[in-house]
């Protein structure tokens, strides 16, 4: 059977003809008609685009790149009648699988943030602890400076002008002090256990008022409670700029509660947000599950009011704000969270405006969403210069079908990005 083929070949002169001898096709025209509404205009300039989109034939960036450009993303707040949204500012920064970065301001301005991630090598022995500034209310951040390996978590705390100090979010983690912004630090040192041994474990906001560091710290105890909850919360504070912890309260046991944060209102009370026990009638197939409670004290901390249990599950990993204007603002981990009867897994945040003692919970922000993984993680944020809000919060990539997942069987990566947004959207 013969059948007409077309081949494209190269000529000579480095042009193309159609060899189509067997069967001549049809050659089309092109009889467009003018329309009258345009195409939307690209208005990038060239040179600008070339700086922002990655020109790599695999989409990748620079490897010296530390954030991706600024993309817009839609942030919705709830409302009693019909969600309102805002445009605001994202970027995720281009380390390899980079987790828990905390922020504080120094003294000069600049947001100093610390994060670990993988350098080189995939194993939490190799990972690094690296710290970097911005100059610019956290729109581009300087190269990131490795200053440790290994598997502690440091988070950095402001104690005034170039004074910083390292406090872990891990179990049995080390301080360090800096005079110098972060640019040289002490030796590290064990962080302080209990008189009795205990090792105590901080996650969240802490209070720095001049030298007195105040913070929520958790620590294993025996099981209690309808759920057996074995855990237990404490303040403990510093009076000397964090280098020794003598002082310590215990919060209640009935509270269930585990790791917080903790800040100063306006009018002069405590305020912590912690992670609490499930209900009873709840499982807990991880801590994921895990809700939030809401307290104040008039006495630092001896005596607790407006005690409230915000929930059912999944909401973890609180961070405190007192804004400029007297409001509080609570930022979460949303593990198991809910919108329009749907689950999703996010970022929130609700303000308080009056000290803590109730939350504007019908009006909260739904500053992120992922579809992939639940474990959404440590959020981190502080109010800018110009009144808006920059959160740092976690994530995790995690592809568990079929034999192996990225990096490994059953390994997750973490991602960290930046949101920029407005409580005051209008």
């Amino acid at each position: 059977m013969n059948r007409a083929i077309a081949i494209l070949t190269v000529v000579a002169g480095g042009g193309f003809h159609t060899l189509a001898e067997d069967n001549p096709l049809p050659t089309a025209r092109d009889v467009s008609r003018s329309v009258k509404v345009p195409t939307p205009i690209d208005s990038i300039p060239l040179e600008k685009l070339k700086t922002q989109a990655a020109r790599d034939p695999g989409a990748e960036f620079d490897p010296n790149r530390f954030i991706t450009p600024h993309m817009p993303i839609a942030i919705r707040q709830q409302h009693p009648k019909a969600p309102t949204y805002q445009e605001g500012v994202s970027y995720t920064f281009l380390v390899h699988s980079m987790k828990f970065a905390a922020m504080c301001r120094l003294g000069d301005g600049r947001i100093a943030m610390v994060g670990t991630g993988w350098v080189d090598g995939v194993t939490e022995e190799q990972r690094a602890c690296f710290i970097t500034y911005s100059k610019d209310e956290g729109r581009t951040w300087s190269q990131p400076r490795e200053f440790h390996r290994g598997l502690e978590r440091p988070q950095p705390v402001s104690l005034g002008g170039a004074r910083l100090m390292l406090l872990p979010m891990d179990d049995d983690g080390f301080l360090s002090f800096s005079e110098d912004g972060g640019q040289t630090w002490s030796a590290k040192s064990p962080f302080p256990r209990l008189a009795g041994g205990q090792i105590t474990y901080h996650k969240g906001s802490l209070l720095v008022e001049k030298d007195v560091v105040t913070g929520v710290f958790m620590a294993e105890g025996k099981p209690h409670g309808p759920v057996g909850w074995t855990a237990q919360s404490l303040i403990r504070r510093s009076r000397d700029g964090g280098r020794t912890w003598t002082e310590g309260i215990w919060l209640p046991p009935e509270w269930q509660t585990s790791e917080g944060a903790i800040t100063r209102a306006a009018d002069g009370a405590l305020v912590v947000a912690l992670r609490t026990a499930q209900p009873a009638d709840y499982p807990s197939y991880s801590d994921h599950w895990r809700r939030l409670t809401t307290a104040r004290s008039m006495d630092d901390g001896m005596t607790w009011t407006d005690h409230q249990v915000h929930f059912k599950y999944g909401k973890v990993h609180s961070d405190l704000v007192l804004l400029r204007d007297g409001r509080l603002l609570l930022t979460y981990a949303a593990r198991m969270g809910e919108l329009d009867g749907r689950i999703y897994h996010g970022i929130e945040a609700v303000i308080s405006r009056d000290h803590g003692k109730t939350w504007d919970w019908d009006r909260r922000f739904i500053l992120f969403r992922w579809a992939m993984h639940q474990t959404t993680h440590s959020p981190c944020s502080l109010q800018l210069e110009d009144g808006r809000i920059l959160t740092l919060f976690l994530y995790h990539y995690g592809a568990r079908w079929g034999k192996a997942g990225v990096g490994g069987p059953g390994r997750t990566l973490g991602i960290t990005s930046a949101v920029i947004w407005s409580v005051d959207p209008e």
